[in-house]
């Protein structure tokens, strides 16, 4: 170590010259860095003038928010309510018609059964009654038998008179007991073989009637009663009909009423969960904007005051440190030259390091220098004159020349750790919040894009419907101005009809009276013609012919004009039929398309409400991404380059403690050898 110092002094430059440069090195270095942290205070505290501002306006946005969304929960759940009671009111209406219809359906099954029953069995009556009547009037024609009369009244009289002509008709045995079961049947019902239309007074006195009249009375109220059994099918199956397409359209209509309801269901629920989870989301940033504006204050107020510190530490270091230069360079001139011209002349006065204590003090010093020249630390050039003025005057006084030198490194390594713990811990935070924003930010970026998808899908969904709804309303409008054109001119056409009737039929009366009044005249004056010549008679015969067939025309004519008539009303009717359906079906499908146009235009406006919550909670996290990057990134250099730096000067400090515990160890072992030796 010793040969080195010696071999580096030989040159031109001296330690004294040395201290000097490196006291400008230092003087540079601290004013760049002083520079550089003016620079970020300044940032600093450009975003503490108007940070407060802007966390306020953050603070009011949020609380606004916040009531905006505790209301459009609150509106939700009322919809949801609303939605779930009408679907239970139209289940039930729907489980109600379901059974009803059921019913309804059982009824008409049994009905047709038993109309079934009796059609088939008064057609076996009908059919019997007319094989029995034509084997009479073919087998027993002009019989005694078939002209005789026969009390209806006489029970027993008449199913003898019946077995008697059956057996002589030679029957089926099968017609004989049917025909017999139907007199007994008719007798005992008391009027069923009477005439049609008797007096009831009359009902006691006998009716005599030949075998085939009461055979045909019977048939004819055979007849009678499947007809009335028909016609009473006919009106049930109708009523049935009626009744079922009632409730299948009700069924129908309910049911598109609860799917709506469903839909309206869901979509307030999803509002309801997307809008709790905006307003937690809004609670969070509101706490955290508070909390920041809260301790804002005086964390820029405690910044400014280091910021002062350092500002005024930095001008005393470097006013210490012009000093230094200054002393230095005017009263160490004469004492250098002393000192050390002896080294570039005499090669014997390299001794004048003359004790390892002094190496020792160099190396370390040297060591500390080094650091501080190469990290640019002010505070451990400082460490460097302490070590060197306490190892200097300690030996001077007797005392260990090193403990107290490692008390100073030591402190020196403790808060220099200490520091890299706080600025490590920071760091951790900085990169969590850095973190937290980041993925808030492109969470937002997606929602926005996705609300923004959403409103142009509704927009355009609407746009249609209501494209579709102003068509259907034209529609609508031309199919009544043409229904008016229609019952104009149907009514011009019936009152043309009701003309023409009654002066057809006024002609007909005419013409008919005319040829009455003729063929009467022509008829009473037929001796006349006779005397008088054939010539009159022809004339009138040719008149009644004329008349016979004008009104053959007319008759023609008017039947012509009540089918054109006939025809006319049908298909006026069902033109009408067919304009009042699509009329019914165009109605629904605007009543539908603009309900549902609606509905996406109250969508589109809860989106934007939604996108612009979404905007502006974005643009509060980027103002709070601004703020944590003013507090981790706006410093003089970053973390990495402070870590690596107060890492070596820690590893520096820990050297230097290593080379003074190494001497420690050796003068103790020296003190101990010097007593020994002296004993």
């Amino acid at each position: 170590m010793v040969a080195l110092l010696g071999s580096a002094v030989a040159v031109d430059v001296n330690p004294v010259s040395k201290v000097i440069q490196l006291l400008g090195s230092l003087e540079a270095k601290i004013t760049k860095n002083g520079q550089a942290e003016t620079k970020a205070y300044n940032n600093y505290a450009a975003w503490c003038k108007d940070g407060a501002k802007d966390l306020n306006y953050e603070i009011k946005t949020a609380k606004s928010d916040i009531e905006d969304l505790t209301a459009t929960i609150g509106k939700a759940g009322s919809d949801i309510a609303a939605a779930s009671s009408k679907i239970e009111e139209l289940s039930g209406d729907t489980t109600q018609n379901a059974a009803d219809l059921k019913a309804a359906t059982s009824v008409r099954s049994m009905e047709k059964k038993e109309y079934d029953a009796a059609e088939k069995e008064l057609v076996d009556v009908v059919e019997t009654l007319d094989r029995a009547i034509n084997v009479l009037e073919k087998k027993l024609r002009g019989s005694a038998l078939v002209q005789a009369n026969v009390n209806t009244n006489d029970v027993a009289g008449l199913v003898h008179a019946i077995n008697a002509i059956v057996d002589a008709a030679s029957m089926s045995v099968h017609d004989k007991n049917a025909l017999v079961s139907l007199a007994q049947s008719a007798a005992e019902d008391g009027d069923a073989l009477d005439e049609v239309g008797a007096p009831a007074p009359e009902a006691y006195k006998s009716k005599s009637k030949s075998i085939v009249e009461v055979l045909e009375d019977m048939r004819a109220k055979a007849a009678t009663q499947l007809k009335e059994v028909q016609t009473q099918e006919v009106s049930a199956k109708h009523n049935f009909q009626l009744l079922k397409q009632s409730l299948e359209d009700q069924m129908a209509a309910d049911e598109k009423e609860i799917d709506d309801s469903k839909a309206t269901k869901a979509g307030a629920q999803s509002t309801a969960a997307v809008a709790q989870g905006e307003l937690a989301k809004t609670e969070e940033s509101l706490a955290a904007s508070e909390k920041t504006l809260s301790t804002m204050d005086s964390g820029c107020a405690s910044a400014a005051d280091e910021h002062d510190a350092s500002v005024k530490a930095t001008a005393e270091e470097l006013k210490a440190l012009a000093a230094a230069k200054k002393v230095l360079s005017e009263n160490t001139g004469a004492a250098t030259e002393k000192v050390y011209s002896f080294l570039q002349n005499d090669e014997s006065q390299r001794t004048a390091i003359t004790t390892r204590a002094d190496l020792a003090n160099i190396e370390v010093v040297n060591l500390l220098r080094e650091l501080a020249h190469r990290d640019g630390s002010a505070a451990l050039s400082q460490l460097a004159s302490r070590v060197s003025a306490a190892v200097r005057f300690g030996s001077r006084n007797g005392e260990d020349p090193f403990a107290k030198v490692k008390s100073m490194i030591k402190e020196m390594v403790d808060r220099l750790q200490k520091e890299g713990a706080e600025e490590a811990t920071h760091k951790a935070w900085c990169d969590e919040q850095m973190g937290e924003t980041k993925q808030k930010t492109l969470e937002l970026n997606h929602d926005i894009e996705g609300f923004t998808a959403k409103m142009d899908k509704a927009k355009s969904r609407s746009i249609k419907l209501k494209d579709e709804v102003a068509g259907l309303q034209s529609a609508l409008a031309d199919l009544a101005k043409t229904q008016a054109e229609l019952d104009g001119v149907r009514r011009e056409e019936n009152a043309v009809f009701k003309q023409t009737k009654s002066d057809l039929e006024a002609g007909l009366k005419g013409v008919r009276m005319a040829l009455k009044v003729l063929k009467e005249y022509y008829a009473n004056a037929a001796d006349f013609v006779q005397t008088s010549g054939s010539k009159a008679q022809g004339a009138g015969d040719s008149i009644i012919g004329m008349l016979e067939v004008v009104e053959s025309d007319f008759g023609k004519s008017l039947a012509t004009s009540e089918a054109e008539e006939d025809a006319g009303a049908v298909d006026y009717e069902k033109v009408s039929m067919n304009n009042r359906l699509n009329k019914a079906q165009w109605s629904k499908d605007v009543e539908y398309k603009t309900k549902e146009s609606t509905s996406l235009d109250k969508s589109f406006t809860e989106l934007t409400s939604d996108r612009d919550s979404a905007q502006s909670e974005l643009d509060a996290v980027l103002e709070y991404s601004k703020s944590v990057r003013g507090s981790c990134e706006l410093k003089p250099e970053t973390y990495s380059d402070r870590k690596g730096r107060r890492e070596d000067e820690v590893a520096g400090l820990k050297e230097a403690l290593k080379i003074l515990e190494g001497e420690s160890v050796f003068l103790q072992t020296k003190t101990l050898r010097g007593v020994r030796t002296h004993a």
